[in-house]
Formats: structure tokens, C-alpha cells, sequence
């Protein structure tokens, strides 16, 4: 089957006005699913967005390949390509009414006023803004100019929709709704959508796969759940959460932590590091291999539901845990102990500098 998405090699630099040139794309391969909600998850400067505007037609690839449902369109100007972009700004035109924003990719492709005003109507419907046509957009609140945006987008009907950052300007209540909504409304489409954030808990949330960019380069690809359970290296395990990170070494022919804690994990190099996600420290032992660590409270915050505590252990220094609320508040300044199955480590073949 074709893939509605493959990227090949793609590579892109830019000039800076000092004359340095700057990587933005090194050898990024990746290939959407049909139906997929692919999510570029990095810091600021990755190539996430870089990498979001080559596929639209934005920038064009200093080398690589882009091709959709088979064709390669790496060439292609930006409105010959079957996509179509949402933007963190929203772009609307203010003055216009919702319908004529909506519709004015049609109205410039030269359809006829009946079938604007049906496909207007539909997509009004799916973002959940029918009987809205005549307001202006400065009459609108944050997130309905996000849904007029969205309704925008998908009323040429592209056979990939792309997303960069379109809920960074929306509260926190609001954002969690619009995830969940975006969700919903690519299940009922059945196209691709390809969505930029740098917040790690929006992608975990609404992602089938997430790209984690580094420096121009795809660090992993996979599954919200294999990439924040088994990180491939140090910057996914540090970037996508929390975690606790921890020197391994092997010594008499088996695997030690630094402070001589035998390890129940199999080290095959010579050194290592040990994540544990804090989530996974607990103050009551559970299962056979045990790490075990001590120390004094030094920080604790209160989530509602959780307690998130930062340990002063003398060898690896702050090591932060989430416990849940049982009714016993851990005391600001108090020794805990605290555990960590065998179970619940991972290992990551590469040690810090």
C-alpha cells in the first residue's frame, strides 16, 4: 500500500546574516501510516517546523526526496501539493465573515456558490461552530478561531493536514479540549495529520507515533509508549519527562551504580546509564530486585492527586519521585526511602559527558 507520507534523506541549511551556515535537516527519513497522527516533538530550533514547511512547500529540501501517495512532489510549489496547514497564528482574514474565511480556498479555486456554502456548512458542523457564518473572527474567542482555522484547512479536503503548534495560544483547559477534539476529528476524516508541538504531555496524548527531533536529526520514532518506557538515547529519556538518570558501571563482572548498589540489569559495555521514571520510585517495596535509595526531602509539591518529592541522596544528588496521596504527607526535611523494581528500569547504552 502507498504510503499517504515518505520523506527520504531530506536535508536543509540555512544562512545566517553573519554567513554561517546552519543544519536544519540532517538525512531525515520517516514514512506516515495511512490515517496516522504523526506528531514532531523537539525543542525550540530542532526542525520540527523546518521539517513541517518542506512537506507543504514553504521551504524547499537542499537534497532528499518528498513524496505523497506515490508522487514525488519535492518540486512541487506549495499549492500543487495535496496538503494543507494550519498555523500557530491562525492567519484568518478579520475581515471577512467565518464563511467567507472557510470557504475562500474554494472561492479561489472557482467552485460555485451552492457547493461553497454546502462544504462551508459541513465543516462548520464538524468543528462544532454551526450558526456562526456571519460573526467575524474578532467576535470569536481564542478557540473558536482555532476551529474556523481548522474548518479552513480541511474544506479543500487535502489528503494531509499539517498542524504546527495550533494550540500554544489556548489556555490550559482550553488545549486539553482542542486535543482531544483534533483527535476525534481525524478518526472521522481517515486522512493523515501531521502535528508540531514541543510540549511533551500534548504529544503523549494525542499521538499514534511521535518523532523526536534533536539538532536537525529524528533522535526516535515510535509509539508515545515505547518512546517514554524505552528511550533510545539520553536526550529522549531527558527531554520526553521526567527522569532520573544514573551512571552504571561494571565492576567484579557485574553491573554497580555508583553508590555500589549491585544492578539487576544486564550491562553489556562497560558503563551505562540507568533510567528510572519517577513514578516508579515507591516508599514501600515492591518486587524481588530492589534499588533502594536514601535521603532527606529537600523539595515536595503537592499535584492534587500526587505528591512530587525531590530527594538529597549523597551520591547522585536530587532524585525526584511521585508518590501518591495515601493521607501520609511527606514532611519537607524528613529522611524517606525509597524503591525501585527490577522491572521498572531501563537501560540506555550511552552515558552522559
Amino acid at each position: 500500500m502507498t504510503a499517504p507520507l515518505e520523506i527520504n534523506a531530506a536535508y536543509k541549511s540555512f544562512r545566517t546574516p553573519e554567513g554561517d551556515k546552519i543544519t536544519a535537516l540532517n538525512n531525515v527519513s520517516l514514512k506516515l501510516a495511512r490515517s496516522e497522527f504523526l506528531t514532531l516533538l523537539g525543542p525550540s530550533g530542532c526542525g520540527k517546523t523546518t521539517l513541517l514547511r518542506t512537506i507543504s512547500g514553504f521551504e524547499a529540501l537542499d537534497d532528499g526526496a518528498i513524496h505523497i501517495y506515490g508522487q514525488n512532489v519535492t518540486h512541487w510549489p506549495s499549492h500543487k501539493r495535496p496538503v494543507n496547514t494550519v498555523f500557530q497564528r491562525y492567519a484568518l482574514f478579520a475581515h471577512m465573515s467565518v464563511a467567507r474565511n472557510v470557504g475562500y480556498a474554494l472561492e479561489i479555486a472557482g467552485h460555485d456558490k451552492a457547493k461553497r456554502r454546502t462544504r462551508v456548512g459541513e465543516m462548520l458542523e464538524l468543528v462544532g461552530l454551526s450558526g456562526l457564518e456571519n460573526r467575524r473572527i474578532s467576535q470569536l474567542s481564542g478557540g473558536q478561531q482555532q476551529r474556523v482555522a481548522l474548518a479552513r484547512a480541511l474544506a479543500a479536503k487535502p489528503k494531509l493536514l499539517l498542524l504546527d503548534e495550533p494550540l500554544s495560544a489556548l489556555d490550559k483547559n482550553l488545549r486539553q479540549k482542542m486535543q482531544h477534539e483534533l483527535k476525534t476529528i481525524q478518526r472521522e476524516l481517515d486522512i493523515g495529520f501531521i502535528f508540531v508541538t514541543h510540549d511533551q504531555e500534548e504529544a503523549l496524548t494525542m499521538s499514534d507515533r511521535v518523532a523526536v527531533l534533536a539538532h536537525g536529526e529524528v533522535q526516535q520514532l515510535g509509539a508515545p509508549e515505547d518512546l517514554y518506557r524505552q528511550p533510545a538515547n539520553l536526550f529522549t529519556a531527558d527531554f520526553l519527562g521526567e527522569s532520573n538518570l544514573l551512571p552504571l558501571h561494571r565492576a567484579q563482572g557485574q553491573a554497580k551504580l555508583a553508590d555500589g548498589q549491585p544492578c539487576p540489569c544486564d550491562l553489556t559495555g562497560d558503563s551505562a546509564t540507568l533510567m528510572i521514571r519517577p513514578e516508579d520510585l515507591t516508599r514501600s517495596p515492591r518486587g524481588a530486585q530492589l534499588l533502594i535509595f536514601s535521603g532527606p526531602i529537600k523539595a515536595r509539591y503537592y499535584t492534587g492527586k500526587d505528591y512530587q518529592v525531590e530527594l538529597d541522596h549523597p551520591v547522585f544528588g536530587t532524585l525526584s519521585a511521585l508518590l501518591r496521596d495515601d493521607g501520609q504527607a511527606p514532611e519537607l526535611g524528613a529522611e524517606i526511602t525509597l524503591y525501585a523494581d527490577g522491572t521498572a528500569l531501563h537501560l540506555i547504552d550511552e552515558v552522559q559527558s
